[in-house]
């Protein structure tokens, strides 16, 4: 932070705040739109609603965790750089269980159908299966690993940003006496002050971030390899996992820089969100843009020169039949040629529109890479599945997760106020040559 004594005083007068009502009426159409995508797609063609969902859902969760998961890690290093944008990642993590909901839904109207190894179990099916996909591709087993991977992750989250809120909310509360709202103090029970809280807080989410990290790696590792990898159940990748939830990581960064550059004048905090701290965002995104594209290649590259059966056809699918290889031409384009370029200037990365430019490409770079990885496994035409169902039910997410995300920022402090890693270092020093002003 460029200051030592940051005043909160206005910021914590003007909450709790109205979300504008543009952004509502925006997020609502979109959830209708959704909504009709998704009823139109279960009446004309069940199956292909169901892909869409699976990789719309893929993106968003990996959007909502993924962010949350910023400020995990600024935890576990004890970052100072991008705490004031520690509450849009804790906005974005808030759609998870809206997409827990939804999963659950998926599972119950029979999503499930469009796994190829659900056919393995049913009766006069001869075609050999190894025995150990055929004992770990199992509906019931295959639900209870996502819908109770994801809880346990989704819980310890919780426990996280309550914590946060907690040192967060009780100053505000004593700063507005009977202005705060009721429910704050669901959270600031037994309150010790602001000193002691703030020390108390950022130890616990120290102690449970590492946690946090670990339990996010496997359960994103068992839903790459469930979600979306068993649609082409004998085709694997060692690295698809972890290009997985690192890929959600990036796309979690990308997401908080255009949430939090669009809403940051309405929050009254764009003195907090300075030039440099979207320099340094944009420098860890820029990392994993190169890290994305290194990791895509290094899976590419051993299953074209070793030229395995079970490996090959999902590459060749994807990079030499039409309308795909298209698709991931593009892919390639918006998620590594085009950032990578943009992101090497030092300039662009601190001027707000030039950087909404880039990560809006890359955001839709992520959304077509998850489609091109899901949807040929399911879709068995010549022709591009590319709708309204797909692009519908997109939309209707991303209005859901705007509203989730405005809301819970018009309800709350929108920048951690008694965190003690707002403030620079006490040992912090800064070197300027000699006759610098």
């Amino acid at each position: 932070m460029a200051t030592r004594n940051l005043d909160f005083t206005q910021i914590i007068a003007s909450t709790p705040r109205s979300v504008p009502a543009k952004v509502r009426l925006g997020a609502l159409v979109l959830v209708v739109v959704g909504l009709l995508a998704g009823g139109y797609g279960m009446v004309s063609d069940a199956n292909r609603t169901f892909t869409a969902f699976v990789f719309n859902f893929m993106y968003f969760m990996g959007i909502a965790q993924g962010a949350f998961m910023l400020c995990v890690a600024m935890s576990i290093t004890k970052a100072r750089w991008g705490r004031p944008l520690k509450r849009f990642g804790e906005a974005l993590f808030l759609f998870t269980p809206v997409l827990y909901v939804l999963l659950a839904a998926f599972f119950l109207l029979g999503g499930l159908d469009i796994y190829e190894w659900t056919e393995w179990h049913e009766p006069g099916f001869t075609e050999f299966v190894p025995h150990h996909k055929e004992l770990y591709l199992t509906k019931p087993f295959f639900i209870a690993r996502m819908l109770g991977g994801l809880a346990v992750l989704i819980g310890l989250s919780f426990l996280y940003l309550r914590s946060s809120l907690r040192a967060d909310l009780g100053v505000a509360a004593e700063a507005l006496g009977d202005k705060a709202p009721a429910w704050w103090g669901k959270f600031t029970g037994g309150w010790k002050g602001a000193e002691a809280e703030a020390e108390a807080q950022a130890n616990f989410q120290m102690r449970i971030a590492p946690l946090i990290a670990i339990v996010y790696a496997i359960v994103f590792s068992f839903m790459a390899v469930d979600m979306s990898m068993s649609l082409a159940p004998h085709w694997f990748a060692n690295m698809f996992p972890a290009w997985y939830f690192m890929s959600c990581f990036w796309s979690g960064l990308v997401w908080m820089g255009i949430i939090s550059l669009i809403s940051r004048n309405w929050l009254g905090i764009a003195h907090l969100l300075t030039g440099n701290i979207y320099h340094d965002l944009g420098k860890l995104t820029f990392g994993f843009t190169m890290f994305w594209g290194y990791t895509t290649f290094a899976q590419y590259l051993p299953i074209w020169y070793g030229n395995m059966t079970e490996e090959i056809g999902f590459v060749l699918l994807r990079t030499t039949v039409e309308p795909w290889a298209t698709m991931s031409k593009i892919v390639v384009m918006c998620c590594f040629l085009v950032p990578f370029t943009m992101l090497l200037s030092r300039g662009l990365k601190k001027i707000p529109p030039a950087y909404l430019s880039v990560t809006g490409i890359i955001a839709v770079g992520i959304w077509l890479e998850r489609y091109t990885v899901v949807v040929p496994s399911v879709w068995k035409h010549d022709t591009l599945p590319l709708g309204f169902i797909e692009i519908g039910i997109g939309l209707g997410l991303l209005g859901a997760m705007i509203m989730v995300a405005t809301t819970y920022l018009s309800k709350v402090p929108p920048v951690p106020i008694n965190d003690p890693f707002m403030k620079p270092h006490p040992d912090e020093v800064h070197v300027h040559p000699s006759g610098a002003h």
